[in-house]
């Protein structure tokens, strides 16, 4: 079996392909041997375990969706479709979540070290092949962001404004405080999302595709830390794994795409606005402290939630570790832009996040602890961020000459 000649797709660039057409071949042939080899687990052995369930219709809805994705990806990559590597990236991703299922719940352990050798080939071939896609947000990106904005606002408005209910929506149960808390962290991924998706060129959403990463990454590592917790009986534990290990690697291998991608001004259009030296020293300080932070929350969980302004758990402190770590790297990687525009969608969802957790934070003022230190802290801290995010935020954009 051989492949169609090779033609190039619409999604690629135009330029020279550095690895050359024969070892382009050789790794799409490869990549495709792969994908049989995924498509026989989700195809059939998947499947066959979903439908010996009698009562599991979520779970055979998920493994006939894996194995029509498994198809459609090979299909795809046997015809050089522009869309192909799009799939094989979501089917790796969704195939993980059965892994996972698998090693949680003992249904063949045996077969896990050869899946995740198979995952990280295909994975690893994905990378390889995918060529940048332009200076423009196209429509697969912002497909891929109206799918994190519906996660992320359905859980924002459960923990917000219902939140003794968030269990139904997330796989474990939290007080009203956390509930809201957590409310505060999706609304403020809901509106990264949407302003996203309003976007127009790479540059305006290169650091919240890493920024995605970061922060959906980080809780699907640490939820596998806390594996044996989850009731795999219950859809929400499904979501919860399908969610934060498709838009990580998803987000992962757009940003590695668009390496080096740039956004050249259009001929005669104002140069665009540069980052204000103040603002580019406080987004420095907001990265290293919020950064430290999440580290502290990762590796010290016992020793933070002792100093938190309410009582936390160590579970909890690892899981809100993540947002914070992805909030403190994207100050810092927009400390380091040059043009406003790279920055605006961060400074603003940013706000929208602080300025929630205050809200939430006066609402249960009665769990505070008015003398102690980390109330001080605590509402000093994100009372200054608002302050400061929403100086720049509102401020009327202004040209001025590049360097």
């Amino acid at each position: 079996m051989s492949l169609p000649p090779h033609h190039p797709s619409p999604d690629r660039s135009p330029g020279v392909d550095a690895t050359g057409p024969g070892t382009r071949l050789h790794r799409e042939r490869f990549l495709l041997a792969l994908l049989l080899v995924q498509l026989a687990i989700v195809g059939a052995m998947f499947p066959y375990y979903a439908f010996a369930r009698q009562d599991a219709w979520g779970l055979k809805a998920f493994a006939v969706a894996l194995a029509a994705l498994g198809l459609a990806a090979v299909v795809g990559v046997w015809r050089r479709a522009p869309w192909a590597l799009w799939a094989v990236v979501v089917l790796v991703s969704l195939k993980i979540v059965v892994d996972v299922f698998n090693f949680a719940t003992d249904l063949d352990r045996r077969l896990l070290p050869v899946a995740a050798l198979i995952n990280v080939a295909t994975l690893c071939l994905a990378l390889a092949l995918a060529r940048p896609i332009g200076d423009r947000v196209t429509r697969g990106m912002r497909a891929f962001f109206a799918c994190v904005l519906a996660l992320a606002a359905w859980v924002a408005v459960r923990g917000l404004f219902f939140p003794a209910h968030l269990a139904a929506t997330i796989p474990f149960n939290v007080p009203p405080l956390h509930s809201r808390f957590l409310g505060a962290m999706y609304v403020s991924g809901a509106t990264f999302m949407l302003l996203a998706i309003r976007a127009r060129a790479w540059s305006e959403v290169r650091i919240v595709v890493t920024m995605v990463a970061i922060w959906t990454g980080m809780l699907g590592l640490v939820s596998l830390r806390f594996l044996g917790a989850f009731d795999w009986a219950e859809p929400q534990t499904w979501t919860w794994f399908i969610a934060y290990s498709a838009f990580p690697i998803v987000a992962a291998w757009i940003a590695w795409r668009q390496r080096g991608v740039t956004t050249p001004a259009a001929p005669g259009a104002a140069p665009h606005e540069p980052l204000p030296a103040p603002l580019r020293a406080y987004l420095r300080a907001q990265a290293a402290v919020l950064t430290v932070l999440a580290v502290a929350l990762l590796a010290a969980p016992g020793a933070v939630a002792a100093l938190w302004p309410w009582k936390i758990s160590t579970e909890l402190a690892q899981v809100y570790s993540a947002p914070f770590l992805s909030f403190g790297l994207g100050s810092w990687m927009a400390a380091r832009a040059y043009a406003m525009r790279e920055v605006r969608i961060a400074l603003t969802a940013t706000l929208v996040f602080t300025t929630t957790v205050l809200a939430a934070s006066a609402l249960h003022r009665g769990l505070f602890a008015p003398t102690a230190p980390a109330t001080w802290l605590w509402f000093g801290g994100f009372g200054l961020a608002s302050a400061v995010l929403l100086r720049y935020v509102l401020a009327r954009p202004r040209r001025t000459e590049q360097p």
